[in-house]
């Protein structure tokens, strides 16, 4: 019993602790804005008009596969970029790079960011999805 209440305990110093480098990393300013970059598939994030997110995966060319990104449901909620490719700082072939796309937050909305991964010669690609809730501006003093 002692052993599960020190590690409650140290779970909750844990977390507290990231909650307070959470709340010191906060803009200083409302004009100041947080890009947050997405790594892994399928998600979800709440953002504020004109906040940023930026999904990156692991793209390795020399396979063939191609990544397409697509808007579903309020398509004006958001405005997603072209995806960037960037290869590997490797030397070694067929090390995989990145894609980028920036996906930005415009209006009040829910939509969904469907990236789509398309086998060589064609086929059913695998998507995946990204789904962004911009919420209305608060209003604060």
């Amino acid at each position: 019993m002692t052993f599960l209440l020190r590690t409650f305990t140290a779970l909750l110093a844990a977390v507290g602790l990231a909650i307070g480098a959470l709340a010191a990393a906060a803009p200083a300013h409302a004009d100041d804005h947080v890009t947050l970059t997405v790594t892994e598939l399928p998600g979800q994030v709440r953002l504020m008009p004109g906040e940023k997110i930026e999904l990156t995966l692991q793209t390795n060319r020399t396979t063939g596969y191609q990544w397409s990104a697509s808007t579903t449901g309020k398509k004006k909620a958001i405005k997603v970029s072209k995806g960037e490719y960037t290869p590997s700082a490797s030397v070694l072939a067929g090390a995989p790079g990145t894609t980028t796309w920036m996906i930005t937050a415009r209006k009040p909305g829910k939509a969904t960011v469907k990236i789509s991964a398309t086998p060589p010669g064609g086929g059913d690609p695998d998507i995946s999805t990204l789904t962004v809730i911009v919420m209305k501006e608060s209003c604060e003093d």
